[in-house]
């Protein structure tokens, strides 16, 4: 499946490569509610990339291609900060 990344998947400068290969690793992940108003829902997943950093991946699946919505490595989300 082609992916695709929006412009705010990019705010914690994580390149795509290491995205790929975080998902490579990666299991099924969780299905996560869509915000009120949104009707696709959001997978979750929780992968090791290529240089082994935790990272949080969003993404929003279609027919034609995986969106990544949003990328931050865990140990941001630990510490709160997003």
């Amino acid at each position: 499946m082609r992916v695709k990344f929006t412009q705010s998947a990019r705010k914690h400068k994580i390149g795509r490569a290491h995205v790929l290969a975080a998902l490579e690793n990666a299991d099924d992940g969780e299905i996560v509610p869509a915000p009120s108003g949104d009707k696709q829902t959001r997978r979750k997943w929780i992968a090791v990339d290529n240089r082994g950093v935790e990272l949080e991946i969003m993404g929003v699946e279609t027919l034609e291609y995986l969106l990544i919505i949003h990328v931050m490595p865990t140990a941001l989300v630990r510490k709160g900060k997003s």
